[in-house]
């Protein structure tokens, strides 16, 4: 059984259709989506109509949820009050371009989903279980990890929000998150995952791909759609739309310092 995982797509439709051609051209059985469709990026009705497309398993994350929802937040923290503004004004214009259809379809996503491959029990959220805006990071104590799979009682849990890849292996079970498909994995490219189990074997396996995307198509519509600078650079530069940095090369932080 092979999993294709991905998430946090926030409206980027190349992230998107790139991450989809990577996945389809090694093979998978499940497509699974840690949430977060929309917000930041200017495409949030061809994603869901994607989503709609190929039936993608997916999750509400808590962007989907203020959307879907008509809400004026999304419950992500921000460095600064001038960032947090500038997130709401990206709220704001998401809001008024959502198609009904594609509203119901973010307010109706499940905060979770349960299933089973052999005898592995799976858990695919957005955030932690129940805390759809706290992520599990890299720093987090193994102790939390166990503590997290035992409570969830799975072997194999798959969340997202962070924008961060990661796979946390226990005794226990595993924690997978694919990272980000279009909010600033990496600069100018997004990452996505494929997990593959052997039910007779009971084995399980991880492998984490690099997405390149069409940045010069996301360009012209993000500055047609006249979104916040703010967060296209971050886009491309590698950095978090909440903040953060998903890289440690200084080239990348030295061209935003001269922006």
């Amino acid at each position: 059984m092979r999993l294709a995982i991905f998430g946090d797509v926030h409206g980027n439709l190349p992230g998107l259709e790139a991450a989809w051609r990577t996945l389809s051209s090694e093979g998978f059985d499940l497509a699974l989506c840690t949430g977060d469709l929309v917000q930041y990026g200017p495409w949030p009705n061809e994603v869901v109509s994607f989503f709609v497309e190929h039936d993608v398993a997916c999750v509400q994350g808590n962007c989907d949820r203020a959307v879907g929802r008509s809400r004026r937040e999304t419950g992500d923290d921000f460095p600064n009050a001038h960032w947090k503004a500038l997130a709401c004004r990206a709220l704001e214009w998401t809001s008024d371009i959502i198609e009904e259809r594609s509203r119901k379809y973010l307010r109706d996503l499940p905060e979770e989903l349960r299933f089973a491959v052999g005898r592995r029990e799976i858990l695919l959220t957005h955030g932690l279980p129940g805390r759809a805006t706290v992520g599990f990071e890299h720093d987090t104590p193994g102790e939390s990890a166990d503590l997290l799979l035992q409570s969830a009682s799975v072997s194999l849990m798959i969340l997202g929000h962070t924008h961060s890849p990661l796979l946390v292996t226990r005794e226990r079970g595993w924690i997978v998150n694919p990272g980000s498909v279009g909010g600033g994995s990496l600069p100018g490219a997004g990452t996505a995952a494929l997990v593959e189990m052997d039910e007779r074997k009971e084995r399980m396996s991880v492998a984490f791909y690099r997405v390149s995307w069409d940045r010069e198509r996301y360009v012209r519509e993000y500055e047609r759609a006249g979104l916040p600078d703010i967060f296209l650079r971050c886009l491309l530069l590698g950095r978090d739309p909440r903040g953060r940095w998903h890289t440690e090369d200084h080239r990348w932080r030295q061209r935003w310092a001269e922006r």
